[in-house]
């Protein structure tokens, strides 16, 4: 792996993950070292989880086919207050803190699908989905939702090794309103970033720096990086660093509800995407609770020397105040 990448001529300092082999029958050996990936930097890679290649390239080749249709048939399906459908890549706006344009590329929202008479079909980040119709994307539904389901099943092996590393039972996030649960508030963007004439280039960035808010992200992508960390977040001085994408591994990182519920243990990274001008495809699957599950620090990472540093907090609440910030 190369140790620098550039992006609009810049040469940045790649940082190199841990890689956590999901095949490996030695469940503390793996623990260990997401562990130790966990407490150092709150990112890593997984691989051998259960996705062939072939399914991965071809579901990228039905993300393409979505975002080739004519605008017109895509505002059709625009997102609605649920972030589900999509999300046109002109809706940027001006980030306060560097002054910048942002352009999160345009994007296409799934999540758990349920019918409209689902007692909790309106809660936030949950209910139906949106769909482009058959006719004119055949199977693309169908895709979609088998990649969401294949992704979550990913998600529920690290939740089983994050539970051996913080000393828990290798099923306590399988119970039912955590990781295991049909009803919980997973979702996934598919992420489209095209190309931008060189005059406005520098004056637009990818995402923002920001941390995500669930559990665990599990990112796939293309062969084109874009995605940056910063490890000493209140560093006068900040230091980014890329995470250069691996054929056939998850880029997986801690979000803001595992570091509370491990005390600070486990550390939720500082990230962005940088532009980098090339066209590029990736489908982040945000890794949340069920609305009801109230968030508070684990009895396992707490102590009289360390005692719980995090407010409790119920799931659905915690979501829509980050979401409305």
């Amino acid at each position: 792996m190369a140790d620098h990448l550039t992006a609009n001529g810049k040469e940045i300092k790649v940082h190199n993950l841990q890689c956590i082999d999901l095949s490996n029958p030695d469940m503390h050996e793996s623990a260990a070292l997401l562990r130790k990936a966990c407490m150092e930097s709150g990112i890593f890679y997984v691989i051998n989880h259960g996705m062939s290649q072939e399914f991965m390239d071809e579901t990228f080749a039905q993300f393409k086919r979505f975002f080739d249709l004519p605008m017109e048939e895509k505002m059709k399906l625009v997102w609605n207050n649920n972030l589900r459908g999509y999300r046109p890549s002109n809706e940027a706006f001006i980030d306060d803190n560097n002054k910048q344009k942002v352009d999160f590329g345009e994007i296409f929202h799934i999540g758990v699908d349920v019918s409209e008479d689902d007692p909790h079909a309106h809660d936030f980040l949950y209910g139906p989905n949106v769909w482009p119709p058959a006719d004119l994307l055949p199977e693309w539904r169908e895709a979609m939702e088998k990649y969401h389901q294949e992704a979550t099943n990913v998600a529920r092996k690290i939740g089983r090794i994050i539970a051996v590393a913080l000393d828990l039972h290798e099923d306590f996030f399988d119970q039912p309103e955590l990781i295991g649960c049909s009803s919980n508030a997973n979702y996934t963007n598919i992420i489209h970033y095209g190309v931008h004439e060189a005059h406005v280039l520098k004056d637009v960035a990818g995402a923002p720096p920001h941390r995500d808010m669930n559990l665990i992200t599990l990112l796939a992508t293309d062969d084109i990086w874009g995605l940056q960390i910063c490890k000493e977040e209140n560093a006068k001085s900040q230091v980014w660093e890329a995470i250069a994408p691996v054929k056939g591994a998850y880029i997986v990182n801690v979000g803001d509800m595992l570091e509370m519920l491990t005390n600070g243990i486990f550390r939720s990274i500082l990230h962005k995407v940088v532009v980098v001008n090339q066209e590029r495809y990736s489908a982040a699957t945000f890794i949340c609770p069920n609305h009801d599950y109230i968030i508070k620090c684990l009895p396992t990472c707490t102590s009289n020397e360390n005692p719980p540093k995090y407010p409790t907090v119920r799931t659905g609440q915690y979501l829509y105040n980050r979401f409305n910030q």
